[in-house]
């Protein structure tokens, strides 16, 4: 998920100078007032707007958590509002995160097809990229909102005991007049860490992370790492904990490993897709990589149209497009080469 972004806009005219003329001076002043004046209005009505889209998602939220509790498939509140009050800010978000229970996710899908939902991208397809935890939906309405509806969490090993450990602690908050789950402070804690581990190009993760560790109780932070152990995530919880100084602190305190695998790392830098993905082939077993490299080196059609809008459905088209993508990782393979030397020589980032 990428959270949404606030802030005042900038002003729409540049800085204004003083005149060089009789009362150039108190004409300037008055302009600069009106200026500033202009950039707060906007200012104020940019994180009104955000404000109220937040809104608009928390009700989105609280529907598709009933419709999908309505169909037997319980969740739970990844993120958004959940994730705000743990960390007692108005955080601004941008999109709505569900997780569900693997066994329940066919379920879930099927309740969302059949209320209006549709999926942004084919779900073989997610799975191919490696996606396998999460698929995207578009919210029926006249916003277009997107739903992430999980079944784990990119880095961790068993998305049952993710489930398993997040729901049972799970407690009920209200949100846009109704109740949905989120998860406790342990749980909280787990997700910033692994956020933060694998925060695609956000900086929003590292800055969760930073007011978790400001917040939350000392004594929440072993029981995050106890969950992490049990759903297989441990050196993901550690690498991203290790990112900022008092969590490496905190790593140390619990006797959490130094590093993680070289992928964990890249990822939690924010690192190219390329370099993580090849840092990625060096932890596979041999079987694994070939498959890995037959799949990068000659992807499927529709892999390639959902990379590439300019990929058809002909033989001329799926060429050129194979070829653009051959361009693409060659101008970014000398960046991913740099990025790959610089974590050998420094394992801890």
């Amino acid at each position: 998920m990428t959270a949404g972004t606030g802030g005042p806009l900038p002003p729409a005219d540049g800085p204004v100078t003083a005149n060089a003329a009789s009362g150039g001076a108190a004409s300037g002043s008055a302009a600069s007032g009106s200026a500033a004046s202009g950039s707060a209005a906007s200012g104020s009505a940019a994180s009104a707007g955000l404000a109220l889209r937040c809104l608009a998602l928390d009700s989105a939220a609280l529907a598709t958590s009933d419709l999908l509790r309505q169909a037997g498939v319980p969740s739970v509140l990844l993120k958004g509002a959940g994730l705000a009050h743990r960390l007692g800010v108005e955080r601004l978000y941008g999109d709505v995160d569900l997780l569900v229970a693997p066994a329940s996710f066919a379920a879930a899908q099927t309740a969302l097809a059949a209320a209006g939902y549709r999926p942004r991208e084919d779900t073989a397809l997610h799975r191919r990229w490696g996606l396998w935890h999460e698929q995207t939906w578009s919210v029926p309405g006249p916003v277009p909102f997107v739903l992430d509806l999980h079944r784990g969490f990119a880095r961790v090993g068993d998305a049952d005991e993710l489930w398993t450990v997040l729901y049972s602690g799970a407690e009920p908050v209200t949100l846009a007049g109704g109740t949905v789950l989120v998860p406790d402070e342990a749980g909280c804690a787990l997700l910033v860490a692994l956020h933060a581990a694998s925060p695609g190009g956000s900086a929003r993760p590292l800055a969760d992370l930073a007011r978790a560790l400001d917040v939350l109780p000392l004594r929440v932070w072993p029981a995050a790492a106890a969950l992490a152990e049990r759903c297989a995530a441990l050196s993901a919880f550690t690498v991203g904990l290790r990112l900022l100084p008092v969590g490496a602190a905190v790593a140390a305190g619990l006797g959490l490993p130094a590093t993680g695998g070289r992928s964990y790392q890249l990822a939690a830098q924010r690192a190219s897709p390329l370099a993580i993905n090849l840092a990625d082939l060096d932890e596979l077993s041999r079987w694994r990589r070939l498959r890995r490299l037959a799949t990068l080196a000659l992807p499927t059609p529709d892999r390639l149209r959902l990379a590439d809008p300019l990929a058809g459905h002909g033989a001329g088209t799926l060429f050129l497009a194979h070829l653009r993508r051959y361009r693409r990782h060659a101008r970014a393979l000398p960046r991913a080469l740099r990025e790959l030397r610089a974590a050998r020589r420094h394992p801890e980032g």
